[in-house]
């Protein structure tokens, strides 16, 4: 009996202390409506041809298809029996790896048959086109959206106006998504309309009219849009429902893309500091294409931004830092942008002096602000919008020596777990950009002997450097306890830098229960006592991010009122 209760409370303890939970990139699918431009061989000005796009690897390509005959362009599709509806799998490219999401296909036969009773226009299937071609990569709800996604489209078979193809998604895991739409097509002048929502497998409760706005490439007025016009609607997905789209024909146009991606909810944030690290693109004036100046970027207000600076001049650049008495370590205040409003947290910024020393590098003199690629997108890192201004530019280590490290010490930190994520945007840093992140005492002694963050930079190596415009923020979770302080080590490697960093809290510290040595039951209380001391707290009101424990009848539950009683260790 003793065994049991013990591992009793053991089980409560641990699920109490559990950090909420925090979706972060749990289901993420790219489809490509089109094959016309993958395939598409382009010239060069003489009209000599070039290299075929390579394939691509991170989007769902659906090409030009019929019900009775799926696969004719090499699509994957699969009819039903009856040959009125398609399916394909989906590739879930978040790190969940959700295998078993399908896309369905089907005609609204209902409304072809109100369109005309005699000689409904039922769909046949889809058919690629791309009257326009913009070339432009873009990037849609932080997602890099290639130019040959962007610019070819599908569209009904026949296209009928007023009729529509049926989207129907199975299998998504529960939460809530952004469902962005685009089509990169510029010239069509009625827009491009469709409808967003969530029901059961007979879609029936369709909204009335379309919820998406115009998502065409060329606004209400007629102007052109080379970028394109991207629409998202949020929604919210329970257990056993389906997502469903209705691609709404006007006979000109199309579907270029979709895009379906979690929502990581932020609102209950406990400690979120974003750091962006260079003033340049802050502070660049942009050029229209004729090259006259536009407006400036607009301040960030929601940003830490750390300048250029020197340890004996750390505010030469309008930067707040503090220096110490030596010029060894410059300090900055730091803004808490969730409702937590910590207002005790800094970083403070020093040479690793001994990997110096034992090298004979030269001393750090501060971190200089640079920018050679300006890709201008907007990105998302672990829920957080990164503007293009902070993402573009960023700092190295002045001098720039291959080996050396600056360390960044950060201090009032409240106790919890924290996603660090750090990221460079910059494109053409061929050896990558690399550092570590720790928990230590103030000295900071403890640090791993090599990189734990993996490549931050703009560019991947494991696919032969290719370029990856809206970066590749890494993030490595902590937990830190009280006392503790977080560190991160600046790799240089006389290439790039850092561009920014986002600490973000995500729970509650997790507690070490020690041994037991005995535990006694009784009404309304626990009492225990283990190797090593200690105290037991109780508390009727449930503490933010605890689970309750299941059950009124629980030994843990007040005996008075047979509410929960929640119970936390303090060391």
């Amino acid at each position: 009996m003793k065994k049991t209760q013990t591992m009793l409370f053991a089980a409560t303890i641990a699920a109490l202390s559990l950090p909420s939970a925090t979706r972060t990139e749990a289901g993420l699918f790219k489809l490509d409506f089109g094959q016309t431009e993958n395939e598409r061989i382009p010239l060069d000005p003489d009209g000599n041809p070039l290299e075929a796009p390579a394939p691509l690897k991170d989007w769902d390509v659906i090409p030009t298809w019929t019900f009775a005959d799926p696969a004719a362009n090499g699509g994957e599709g699969v009819a039903n029996a009856d040959g009125t509806e398609v399916t394909w799998k989906l590739r879930d490219f978040s790190k969940d790896g959700d295998s078993d999401v399908t896309l369905t296909m089907l005609d609204n036969k209902a409304l072809a048959e109100q369109l005309n009773a005699e000689a409904p226009p039922y769909a046949l299937g889809q058919t690629a086109n791309n009257p326009t071609l913009e070339g432009l990569n873009v990037a849609y709800d932080g997602v890099y959206v290639p130019a040959i996604v962007k610019d070819d489209y599908l569209y009904r078979n026949p296209d009928a106006a007023g009729s529509e193809m049926l989207f129907r998604f199975a299998n998504i895991n529960p939460g809530t998504y952004n469902v962005t739409v685009f089509e990169g097509r510029t010239t069509d002048s009625n827009g491009r309309f469709g409808k967003v929502w969530v029901d059961d497998i007979t879609g029936s409760k369709a909204p009335a009219q379309q919820n998406t706005g115009n998502y065409a490439g060329v606004d209400a007025d007629g102007v052109a849009l080379p970028k394109g016009q991207p629409r998202t609607v949020q929604v919210t997905l329970k257990a056993g429902e389906y997502l469903w789209f209705a691609e709404m024909e006007d006979n000109s146009g199309g579907i270029s893309g979709m895009i379906v991606k979690p929502v990581v909810d932020i609102s209950n944030t406990k400690g979120l500091f974003k750091i962006d690290f260079g003033q340049t693109e802050n502070e660049r004036i942009p050029n229209d294409p004729d090259g006259n100046p536009l407006e400036a970027p607009a301040p960030l207000t929601d940003w830490d931004i750390i300048p250029t600076w020197t340890f004996d001049a750390p505010t030469a650049n309008g930067g707040e830092g503090v220096a110490n008495a030596d010029a060894t370590e410059v300090t900055w205040k730091l803004r808490d942008f969730s409702s937590d409003a910590n207002k005790n947290v800094t970083i403070t910024i020093m040479d690793n002096a001994a990997l110096s020393a034992a090298n004979e590098y030269p001393a750090a003199l501060g971190q200089t602000a640079n920018n050679p690629t300006l890709e201008g997108f907007d990105a998302i890192y672990d829920g957080i919008l990164v503007p293009a201004i902070v993402k573009d530019d960023y700092m190295y280590r002045n001098p720039d020596t291959a080996g050396s490290e600056l360390l960044f010490r950060f201090a009032g930190l409240k106790p919890g777990k924290y996603n660090v994520t750090a990221f460079e945007g910059r494109t053409t840093d061929s050896n990558g950009r690399f550092g570590k992140v720790w928990v230590d005492d103030i000295a900071g002694t403890k640090a791993p002997a090599t990189q734990n963050t993996g490549n931050y930079a703009g560019v991947d190596l494991d696919d032969g450097g290719a370029i990856l415009p809206m970066g590749q923020g890494r993030t490595v979770t902590v937990d830190l306890k009280a006392g503790e302080y977080l560190w991160f080590a600046e790799m240089e490697d006389n290439s790039g830098g850092i561009s920014g960093l986002i600490i973000r809290g995500i729970g509650s510290p997790v507690t070490t229960v020690p041994a037991f040595s005995s535990i006694k039951l009784a009404a309304g209380r626990v009492e225990i006592t283990w190797t090593g001391g200690g105290t037991l707290e109780r508390s009727t009101a449930l503490p933010s991010g605890w689970s309750a424990v299941a059950g009124a009848a629980s030994p843990y539950s007040t005996a008075a009122t047979g509410a929960p009683a929640f119970y936390r260790l303090r060391q």
